[in-house]
């Protein structure tokens, strides 16, 4: 294989990845708000299912998954301004699994424009957490328990794209 080829072959390899690096999506499961968040990060923790009962308590009355897919999208948008304002040495925790006992998170460690991130949870009660607006949540965990060891490191610019395109996605209007 030439120097072109493996370049090609790069370039191809590193664009998959950068568009497929977070995925977000709402179903209609006819599960009353559970199992019908899915979220994924490929290369940091597959796919997993989480509920949206608090981001439909956030927002009731609902009338459309659209109000729930929107609802998301605030949280979402949240996530992106915090990361853009996020500074080098900084550490945040994005919520994303709301559960009764517990929050799911990503740990965000800024390190020279590149994001190290790391999912986990945190013994805050998802009750105790606007879904909306976590601004009581991103710089005050201090119980972070990593799910493994397993890290992934993305450039900062990269991320908040990708967070830009699932935004835009779950704001297009679907019923």
């Amino acid at each position: 294989m030439d120097i072109g080829e493996s370049l090609r072959l790069f370039y191809v390899s590193t664009h998959f990845k950068m568009t497929q690096i977070l995925n977000v999506d709402i179903i209609d499961n006819d599960k009353g708000g559970h199992e019908d968040l899915l979220f994924s990060i490929p290369d940091l923790i597959g796919d997993r299912s989480f509920d949206t009962y608090y981001f439909c308590l956030a927002v009731e009355p609902i009338e459309t998954i659209d109000d729930i897919k929107n609802a998301v999208s605030q949280l979402l948008q949240f996530w992106l301004g915090k990361i853009a304002e996020s500074k080098n040495g900084e550490t945040i925790y994005l919520p994303i699994d709301f559960s009764d006992q517990y929050t799911g998170c990503l740990k965000v460690q800024n390190k020279d424009k590149h994001l190290i991130l790391t999912y986990g949870f945190s013994r805050r009660e998802g009750y105790a957490v606007d879904p909306l607006n976590p601004e009581n949540y991103y710089k005050e965990i201090n119980d972070f328990q990593a799910d493994s060891e397993k890290q992934l490191t993305v450039d900062q610019d990269v991320f908040i794209s990708a967070l830009d395109r699932q935004i835009q996605k779950l704001k297009t209007v679907t019923t």
